[in-house]
């Protein structure tokens, strides 16, 4: 299957370009070999009765964005609710985290009837477009970069690129990609599910994990969400030796869960990787579910989480306990925004205590001996 674009110039009629003999005369060209790379007169074509058409015509991007996603019981997410151009690959992306931040509310709002549905799902939208809003200004900014037809900017362009990467610094950031930027981090509106002042709303970071119970290397992502955890959010303890590891697992023993986050649920990763098995072996022998951060050279050798995949580059283990501010207890939402990260027991009590009242707003006064708070 190939995909050829071209441009159609100002004075070009669309419709005519798309026919089959106007569009031949530009991609055709693409599909032939000079001759003499294979010691021949005349070039070689790929053979036109091999090529089966599907579908050719004139298009335009376009970057749109629904003011409503949501509205009674319906619901619009991925291109029903926003177009993006094609220059990065944000589209499909965009469906999966609009389809990601919808999953895990409509649960709360089944466990919940009473609930506010039109609120849950306007703060769900409201969070989305303040990252789709981003991303559909890089892709349109990509969008000039590579469809540049100025020839002293595309001079200027080239060069600049080439220039960066004799600068390790500069060229290391453009390396990075989005990562240079940091993770994405949604700002407060009122109804929007986090703690804003607990280090809430930003997006968790993966790193590589050191799992003791199954002695090899995972996404962290996949021990904070494993299949066999039943609460709606997730708890995260980040410390910094296993002796910190042990007081952490103790501290919670007095914290009372509720329906949303359940503490035997917790998931303990350490924020160390060079740990003695000497200093580890108390707490595994206990049962205890620990993990430590791993690194990229751990990851890169292990045969299973690395095959197909490059070796990490510019890779920071401890990303998660930077982006918290150091902070011991993180609670996680499904879509893997924070909710709220505090350093004590006893903060980590009060978060609990008001969950619910903030995940699933009561519809109104009267129905609020019905909700779960």
């Amino acid at each position: 299957m190939w995909r050829f674009e071209f441009v159609v110039h100002e004075n070009e009629d669309g419709l005519k370009m798309a026919t089959p003999t106007e569009s031949q005369k530009i991609i055709y060209p693409y599909l032939t070999h000079r001759g003499s790379r294979y010691g021949l007169r005349e070039d070689v074509s790929f053979p036109e009765d091999c090529i089966e058409v599907l579908r050719s015509r004139p298009f335009s991007f376009q970057a749109r964005s629904c003011n409503k996603w949501a509205l009674g019981r319906v619901i619009l997410a991925g291109d029903a609710a926003h177009v993006f151009p094609p220059f990065g690959g944000q589209g499909i992306t965009s469906g999966f985290r609009d389809a990601q931040g919808l999953a895990w509310r409509l649960a709360l709002l089944h466990q919940e009837p009473h609930a506010n549905h039109i609120e849950v799902l306007r703060a769900w939208y409201l969070e989305r477009k303040q990252q789709l809003e981003r991303s559909l200004a890089a892709t349109i900014q990509n969008g000039e970069f590579v469809t540049q037809r100025d020839p002293l900017r595309v001079f200027v362009r080239d060069w600049s690129l080439w220039f960066i990467q004799l600068l390790p610094r500069w060229r290391r950031t453009l390396e990075k990609g989005p990562r240079a930027a940091g993770m994405i981090r949604y700002n407060y509106q009122p109804g929007l599910p986090f703690l804003p002042d607990s280090s809430g709303g930003r997006l968790l970071p993966q790193v590589y994990a050191w799992d003791y119970p199954s002695k090899k290397v995972k996404f962290s992502d996949d021990l904070i969400f494993a299949p066999d955890k039943k609460a709606s959010l997730q708890l995260l303890l980040l410390p910094d030796s296993p002796e910190d590891a042990n007081n952490l697992l103790m501290s919670i023993d007095d914290v009372k869960g509720n329906d949303y986050v359940r503490t035997e649920e917790a998931t303990v990763l350490i924020q160390k990787h060079d740990i003695q098995p000497t200093e580890i072996q108390q707490l595994v022998d206990h049962g205890k579910p620990l993990a430590r951060v791993a690194t990229g050279e751990e990851f890169a050798a292990d045969p299973d989480l690395c095959r197909n995949r490059p070796e990490p580059k510019y890779y920071d283990p401890y990303r998660i306990s930077k982006d918290v501010r150091g902070m011991k207890f993180v609670v996680v939402r499904p879509d893997r925004f924070v909710y709220a990260a505090c350093r004590t027991s006893r903060e980590l009590q009060d978060i609990l205590n008001g969950l619910g009242k903030s995940l699933v707003p009561c519809q109104s006064i009267k129905n609020i001996d019905s909700c779960r708070l």
